[in-house]
């Protein structure tokens, strides 16, 4: 009886021992803050690029002409003025081609004089011939009048010889006289038709001679053109300088012949000034729509890397450059040279900056995600986690508040599935992570807007600003106090605050941890 008693003892008190560790081993949870202050400073938003440095103004001289240079004037690096010789082509072949060609306007031209003598000895002998012509058909007008006379009188003589009034002889000497009439008539018409056939004749040589003339006079001036041509080519065997500035680059030498416009016959490669310098940026697409002309950049280059210079945006060029489906364009800044301490061909480490803020209240980006209404997870056992590590996305806020047709709803749907496509296209053009993201959200905003209504997208956009709404909890008297902000510009882990009620030393949450500790009780045995 006394053995069941103890055993029944000892079971009680084990029970009880077990029932009050277990009672007594509960989780604790120690909460802890990080604090920082509210600020003033300056916020600047900035793209970050790599750039190319040229001169603001380069000429490309080229050879206009085949020949082969003997001489060359100027060097690399070398200043030089408007109409400086640079370099001098063999100036025979040219010569010898002016000479030759001038000859042939000579030998032309003599015959031309020698066409023209022939002409005017045609035109007067054409003018003699008519002349003789116009005296002849007066002569056979008056010489007709005379032998109409005669063949009256004979008419009048052969009646009266009829009639025995006159002899035989009379009436023959009438006939002979009149018959004589005739034959110097005939003659005299043979002589017109002979002048007319020489008037003929000289006219056709007329013709033939302005024809000749014509065509010397069009041989001399394509001669002359020729010539001409010749003439300029030969001027052009010295190589002039057509600005002033330096020799960026020299790609000829003594002996080399070149031929007209052709790949191989650049010659000389000008800028025009060292003082005035351009970059040439090539921006990404997710980042171009920020960049605007008079923006100011900061840069830094591989020679000087601690001397930051600054530069301006004067152009935007919106011919996109694909480079293994990689978009790019091209962006052109302007800035002074100090001392011409940069070359060409330099690289360029630039900061466009976007927007720039100075002296403003801010707040580290770390206090805008802090929540204090989240518990720790169950059976953790990590000695700190960091709170408010994520939120709804603004597209999905916004979306819920559009109402929204259950048409623009399916079409939305629909979007979604080809997301999968648009990333590995992104992927593909070794984007960052970030970009990506960035790209994958404007893509939904695009479609989502082709979708909405006027008034829909009013509202869209209105919510879309209203997203700037933040808040952080000010530490007031020992107490957590919820703090409503509008934020403006977010960049280099800091916000702008634009309206809230903080001041400058304002102390705010920027991190809760939590820590888990178990609380063991005493073992009784």
């Amino acid at each position: 009886m006394k053995k069941i008693i103890f055993l029944l003892v000892i079971i009680l008190l084990g029970g009880g021992g077990f029932y009050y560790y277990n009672l007594n081993n509960n989780q604790i949870s120690t909460t802890s803050y990080e604090y920082i202050q509210i600020e003033k400073g300056n916020i600047r938003k900035t793209i970050s690029a790599t750039g190319k440095i040229i001169p603001t103004s380069t000429l490309i001289l080229s050879s206009e002409i085949s020949g082969k240079i003997v001489n060359i004037e100027k060097d690399f690096n070398e200043t030089i003025k408007a109409g400086d010789v640079l370099a001098t082509f063999d100036q025979n072949p040219f010569v010898l081609n002016v000479k030759e060609t001038q000859t042939s306007v000579d030998i032309s031209n003599s015959k031309l004089k020698q066409k023209k003598a022939s002409l005017e000895k045609a035109n007067s002998e054409l003018n003699n011939a008519i002349s003789n012509s116009s005296g002849a058909k007066s002569k056979l007008n008056d010489f007709i009048l005379y032998v109409n006379k005669l063949k009256e009188n004979l008419e009048d003589k052969k009646t009266l010889f009829k009639n025995k009034f006159i002899s035989k002889k009379e009436f023959e000497d009438a006939t002979f006289e009149y018959e004589s009439a005739i034959y110097q008539l005939n003659s005299l018409e043979s002589e017109i038709l002979s002048l007319n056939a020489i008037i003929d004749s000289r006219r056709a040589q007329i013709k033939i001679i302005n024809a000749e003339i014509e065509e010397v006079e069009k041989l001399i001036q394509q001669t002359e053109l020729k010539l001409e041509s010749e003439r300029l080519d030969l001027t052009k065997t010295k190589i002039i300088s057509p600005i002033n500035g330096f020799i960026l680059d020299r790609h000829i030498s003594v002996g080399d012949v070149l031929g007209a416009y052709q790949k191989d016959s650049i010659m000389f490669t000008i800028a025009e000034t060292l003082s005035n310098m351009n970059i040439e940026i090539f921006i990404d697409e997710s980042d171009i729509g920020n960049i605007q002309n008079n923006q100011l950049v900061e840069f830094s280059t591989d020679a000087f890397p601690d001397r930051k210079l600054k530069a301006t945006i004067t152009q935007i060029r919106y011919s996109p450059i694909d480079d293994q489906n990689v978009i790019t364009y091209e962006v052109i800044a302007s800035f002074e040279n100090p001392d011409n301490i940069l070359l060409p061909g330099m690289t360029a480490n630039v900061d466009i900056i976007i927007e720039d803020k100075k002296d403003i209240l801010k707040v580290k980006n770390t206090a805008l995600s802090v929540k204090l209404d989240q518990k720790p997870k169950e059976n953790s056992r990590s000695t700190g986690s960091q709170w408010g590590s994520g939120r709804p996305s603004q597209m999905q806020e916004i979306m819920g508040q559009l109402n929204m047709s259950q048409e623009q709803q399916n079409k939305m749907r629909s979007v979604y599935p080809k997301l999968g496509k648009v990333r590995e296209s992104l992927t593909a053009k070794n984007l960052s992570p970030e970009k990506i993201r960035k790209e994958m959200q404007l893509y939904i905003e695009n479609a989502l807007i082709d979708l909405l209504s006027d008034e829909q997208k009013n509202k869209y956009f209105s919510l879309k600003e209203s997203l700037n709404v933040k808040k952080v909890y000010k530490l007031v008297d020992g107490e957590h106090t919820k703090i409503e902000l509008i934020t403006g510009l977010n960049s280099s882990g800091y916000t702008e605050i634009v309206k809230g009620e903080l001041k400058e030393g304002d102390q705010v949450i920027s991190k809760v941890k939590i820590e888990t500790s178990v609380k063991k009780a005493l073992r009784l045995f």
